[in-house]
């Protein structure tokens, strides 16, 4: 079997991964301080100094790079998540996601505005971030193993309605802290979103 062709060290699929991974840096870029209007192909045509054609042998349509930029950034968070601890207890391990979820914004705004505010502006972005609300409480269970019972629900229909009570919550009260109209330190904004959890999953478990 004949080995791969490079060009300058690179196989193909290496050059394509990489134009990838260079168009999602702008979308990243572009979505996190313009919003969804502003990834245009041809903005990030003209950011790559690509042509079209390799952005069209990599994403069908804009809109498939949008999300596929809110992906990435989305599970580059979780990655983060999966080595919190349960020692110290139920609380204090979604107490930890929550200080997670404050640096990741801290370190850089334009996710939380990829994450949280885009998907109330954009279609694209309010349908695909629907679904995932109940993904991410699904990943709590792993993380937080046998525990997780006292807080996820375990019914398909009482997941839903937990994710959206949480989903818009949540997002309203990390969007006021990041926006900086919610003056409080990332201390105890962990401590309000734990209550909110409590709170909405457990009135959510008693109607069920």
């Amino acid at each position: 079997m004949s080995s791969p062709k490079l060009w300058r060290g690179q196989t193909l699929r290496d050059r394509s991964l990489d134009r990838r991974e260079q168009m999602l840096d702008v979308g990243e870029e572009l979505l996190g301080t313009g919003g969804a209007a502003a990834v245009t192909t041809r903005a990030v045509m003209r950011q790559t100094n690509l042509s079209p054609r390799y952005f069209y042998e990599t994403f069908d349509t804009r809109e498939d790079l949008v999300i596929a930029v809110y992906d990435r950034v989305e599970t580059r968070l979780f990655e983060r998540m999966r080595g919190v601890s349960t020692a110290a207890g139920l609380r204090a391990a979604i107490r930890e996601i929550f200080e997670i979820c404050a640096r990741y914004f801290e370190e850089d705004p334009g996710r939380a505005r990829i994450l949280l505010r885009e998907p109330l502006a954009d279609d694209t972005l309010r349908a695909h971030s629907a679904d995932r609300a109940p993904a991410f409480l699904r990943l709590l269970i792993p993380i937080l193993g046998a525990e997780a019972g006292a807080v996820v629900p375990d019914g398909d229909e009482e997941l839903a309605l937990g994710a959206a009570a949480l989903g818009g919550s949540l997002v309203s009260l990390y969007l006021e802290w990041t926006d900086g109209r919610l003056a409080v330190g990332r201390d105890r904004l962990a401590d309000a979103a734990v209550a909110v959890v409590f709170a909405v999953l457990g009135a959510v478990r008693e109607q069920g």
